[in-house]
Parts: C-alpha cells; structure tokens; sequence
C-alpha cells in the first residue's frame, strides 16, 4: 500500500478531528478500516473510466467528485474550488448522480444529456439555491443512453458504501489512493488539493 504525502497524511487526521467527516485511508469511513478504504479508493480509480463526469478545468492534477445537483455540501464544495480552477491548477471531473431527494435525478440527467453539459452544470451550481430546491437547472427526463449513464455513476458510488455526497477521489503526489467524503474547511481543502498528482 502507497504512503501519503506527510502533509495530506497531516491534513486529513486534523480534518477528521474537527469535523468528524470520514476521510478516506487514514480514518475509517462508514465503519471501514483505514487499509479497505485505500483498496476501495483504487478499485474506483481503476473503473473510473466506467463513469461519465463533467469535466471542468485544464489543471494538470485531476480530482474525481461524485456529487447530487440538489446538495448544499457539493455545492460548497464548488464554491471553495474556484480559486484552484481559474489557477489552472486542477481539472475537476464532477461525476453526477441523483439521491438526495425527489428531484436530483431529474437534475443529474439533465446535465449528463444537455448538448454543452459544462454549461448545463454551471447553470446548475451558479443559480443554486439554498433551501429553495437546491440546484438551479430543470429536470429532464433523459434518454436511455444518458439512464444508463446515471446508473453506471450511481452503480460506482455505491461501491465505495459511503453513501454520501460528495465524495472526492483521487491520487496523491506519491500515487496513494484517496477518498475524502464531505465538504471541508476551505483551509483543509486547499492543503489536500496541493498534494494531489
């Protein structure tokens, strides 16, 4: 099993500490020890090719975020990227699905089936509304290529039996599978994007 980077190793026993959000490899998550959770992190990476994601950014270091259009947590998780985006830093690749509540699935097809879905999920996280429905893009009933696409996302989140969104995953810097559910402190959050390759 690779090693983390000591500052990311650092950054997400202090995040786990303060927040109580599972973060995957060296805190359990979902009632899994450290080492299943590297082996659950590689399996995704290794299938991730299986999903179908959104990609934003043209940053050399990718990061894989599985994400509801109707979550507030996803939604910050958006905001607080920003800076890294623009940067030229990372390139996210969102991967939809839709399990939070009665309209996310709608939502999440919508994005996979629009003609531009990079501009469909910034109308999504730029009208976002908090507690007012959540994401900012109309359902859509989506065809069987794109159901069959929602599917293989959800199929692929459920694997990692955290059951949460959003769920990062991606390599480190040393070549370390990760996952890190939730949405952390800003501060936290940059710390970790810094080691990822």
């Amino acid at each position: 099993m690779r090693q983390l980077p000591k500052g990311l190793a650092v950054a997400l026993t202090i995040l786990v500490a303060w927040t109580g959000l599972s973060a995957g490899v060296n805190a359990a998550s979902a009632g899994q020890a450290p080492g299943r959770m590297q082996q659950v992190a590689e399996s995704i990476l290794t299938d991730i090719h299986q999903a179908t994601w959104i990609a934003e950014g043209k940053g050399p270091h990718v990061v894989y975020i599985f994400f509801d259009p109707n979550c507030p947590y996803c939604h910050k998780l958006y905001t607080d990227t920003r800076s890294q985006v623009k940067a030229g830093k990372l390139q996210l690749r969102w991967i939809p699905v839709g399990i939070l509540v009665a309209t996310s699935r709608g939502k999440a097809l919508a994005m996979l089936g629009a003609k531009d879905p990079l501009k469909a999920f910034y109308q999504n996280e730029e009208h976002y509304k908090r507690g007012h429905g959540g994401g900012g893009i109309d359902e859509d009933l989506g065809t069987p290529k794109v159901e069959q696409q929602l599917r293989a996302n959800e199929a692929l989140l459920a694997r990692t039996r955290v059951g949460a969104v959003p769920l990062m995953v991606f390599r480190t810097d040393t070549g370390a599978a990760v996952l890190v559910q939730g949405s952390p402190p800003k501060d936290r959050l940059a710390m970790m994007l810094e080691h990822v390759k």
